[in-house]
C-alpha cells in the first residue's frame, strides 16, 4: 500500500475530525472540548454553587432590612454569653439594692408602696416580724437587736445612747466627741429609739409603721404605740389626721385607741409572728387591749372566694428584765399567768421560741418551770456592769437565741406567694380593716 493510500484509509479510520496541525490551535481547541464535556458532566457541582449564591443572596436582604449586623455561626455562643452575662449583671443590681434606714410603710393612715416596692423580690422564701407595745417600752431597740447580725460594742452605744445612765450629768451636747463616732452611731441606729427629746415634748419616737427588710429576707415592721397620749395629742393639734386615719364620726377621745386597734390587727393578719413588748410583769391593760385587736381583726377573702383567718406566732418579750425575772420561781409564775390569759386566743402562743425550754438556760427548763410557752427575757442593759455576771447570759447571747428562734418559726400561709404580693396582700388588708364594721361598733361600747 502506498503512502496515499494509507493516509487516505487512516484519514478516514483513526482521525475522522484531524484538523490543520497548528499547536496553539490544537491547545485552545482541546481545553475548549474539555470544559464542554465537563459542563455536560457535572450538573450536580453546578447546581450546588446556585443554592449557595442563592443563601448568600438571602443573608444579603436579611442585612439590608435588619439593622443588626450578621454573626457568623462561629460567633453565636459568644454574643449570647454576652447577653447572659448582661442579664445576670442587671439582676445582680436589682439584688444589691439594699435598705440602710428603715422606711414609712403606713404613713398619716395610708399604705405607701412607691417607699417599700424597689427593696422587695420575687422571692417566695421570706420571713416577716412585727411589734407592739405601749410608749416607751423598748419596741424600737428590741428590732434594732435583731435586726443586726452581730451587737457590738458600737451598737450598743448608739442604740442605747438615751438610756438613763447615759443622760446623767449631760445636760446639753458633748463637745468633746468627734464627728466620725457621731457618724457611726447614726449608722448603726435602723429604727429610732425614743430619746430625751421626744420624752420632754411628749411625742413617740415611731409614727405609723415602719419597714426594713435583712439581706436574708426578713422584714422587721415597727409599729408606732397604742394606748398613748402622745397619738393623742396629735390628734387633737390636726384633726384632718382623724379624717384621714379614722371615721369621721367617731369620739376624739376615742380616735387614738381605734387606731391602734387597727394597726394591731393589721399586724396579726400580715406577721409570721408578732412581739408584744413589755418592760414589767405585767399590765391588765396590755393584755385586753391585744385580745379586742384579735377579736375586732377582719376575715380576708382571697381570689378564689375563700376566707382567710391567719394568726401569727405571739412572743411576749418582757424588755429591762432584772436578775429575779431569771429565776424558776418567778419564770414559773410569768408563765403560767400568760397562758390563763391567752388560753382562748387563736394566736399560736406554745412554739418552742421561749426561754423555758432549756435550750438557753438548764434553770429555765420544763422540770422547774412547767410546760414552756413564748416568753423571752432581755436583761436592762448597763454599760458600767456589762461584763459582771447576773445570773443569766450575756444580752448578746440571748438576742442571739431570740433572733434563731424566729428564724426557725413554723411559717404559716398569709395568701401570698412572694415578697410583692405580700405587699400587694398589706393594701387589701389595710383595706379591709379601715372599712370593717367591727371597730365602729365597738366604740359604741367604749367608756
Amino acid at each position: 500500500m502506498s503512502d496515499y493510500d494509507r493516509s487516505k484509509f487512516y484519514g478516514k479510520k483513526k482521525f475522522p475530525n484531524r484538523e490543520s496541525n497548528n499547536f496553539g490551535s490544537r491547545f485552545f481547541n482541546s481545553k475548549t472540548s474539555t470544559t464542554k464535556e465537563s459542563d455536560k458532566v457535572d450538573d450536580k457541582p453546578k447546581s450546588i454553587k446556585k443554592t449557595t449564591i442563592l443563601a448568600r443572596e438571602h443573608h444579603a436582604e436579611e442585612r439590608s432590612v435588619s439593622p443588626k449586623p450578621v454573626i457568623r455561626e462561629s460567633d453565636s455562643t459568644p454574643s449570647i454569653a454576652i447577653s447572659a452575662s448582661l442579664h445576670s449583671e442587671s439582676s445582680k443590681q436589682h439584688l444589691a439594692k439594699k435598705i440602710v434606714k428603715c422606711v414609712k410603710l403606713l404613713d398619716d393612715g395610708v399604705i405607701c408602696p412607691e417607699n417599700v416596692q424597689d427593696y422587695l423580690q420575687e422571692n417566695d422564701d421570706y420571713l416577716v416580724v412585727g411589734i407592739v407595745g405601749m410608749q416607751g417600752v423598748g419596741k424600737s431597740t428590741i428590732l434594732n437587736l435583731l435586726a443586726h447580725n452581730s451587737i457590738s460594742n458600737d451598737l450598743k452605744r448608739s442604740i442605747f445612747k438615751y438610756s438613763e445612765d447615759s443622760k446623767e450629768n449631760v445636760p446639753e451636747f458633748d463637745v468633746t466627741v468627734n464627728e466620725s463616732d457621731c457618724k457611726i452611731k447614726v449608722d448603726n441606729v435602723i429604727f429610732k429609739p425614743q430619746g430625751a427629746a421626744d420624752i420632754a415634748s411628749n411625742s413617740n419616737g415611731t409614727s405609723g409603721i415602719d419597714f426594713f427588710i435583712t439581706q436574708n429576707r426578713i422584714i422587721f415592721l415597727d409599729c408606732q404605740p397604742f394606748s398613748s397620749v402622745a397619738v393623742l395629742d396629735d390628734f387633737i393639734r390636726s384633726e384632718a389626721k382623724v379624717s384621714s386615719m379614722v371615721n369621721d364620726f367617731l369620739p376624739l377621745e376615742n380616735s387614738g385607741e381605734i387606731q391602734g386597734l387597727q394597726m394591731t390587727a393589721l399586724l396579726m393578719s400580715i406577721c409570721h409572728v408578732l412581739i408584744l413588748a413589755q418592760d414589767w410583769f405585767f399590765d391588765s391593760n396590755v393584755i385586753r387591749f391585744l385580745q379586742t385587736a384579735e377579736m375586732l381583726k377582719p376575715t380576708i377573702s382571697n381570689p378564689e372566694d375563700e376566707l382567710v383567718d391567719h394568726f401569727p406566732h405571739l412572743i411576749i418579750i418582757q424588755n429591762k428584765a432584772q436578775m429575779e425575772d431569771f429565776s424558776p420561781k418567778k419564770f414559773k409564775q410569768m408563765q403560767q399567768m400568760y397562758r390563763t390569759l391567752f388560753n382562748k386566743s387563736k394566736m399560736h402562743l406554745e412554739s418552742g421560741m421561749g426561754l423555758g425550754s432549756g435550750r438557753i438556760m438548764n434553770s429555765l427548763s420544763p422540770n422547774n418551770c412547767g410546760d414552756p410557752i413564748n416568753l423571752f427575757l432581755i436583761p436592762e442593759y448597763n454599760e458600767k456592769t456589762d461584763e459582771v455576771y447576773k445570773g443569766h447570759p450575756s444580752l448578746e447571747d440571748l438576742v442571739k437565741k431570740l433572733r434563731s428562734n424566729i428564724l426557725g418559726a413554723t411559717k404559716y400561709h398569709l395568701n401570698n406567694t412572694s415578697e410583692k404580693h405580700w405587699l400587694v396582700y398589706c393594701s387589701k388588708v389595710w383595706d379591709h380593716v379601715k372599712k370593717s364594721n367591727f371597730f365602729v361598733e365597738y366604740t359604741k361600747l367604749m367608756p
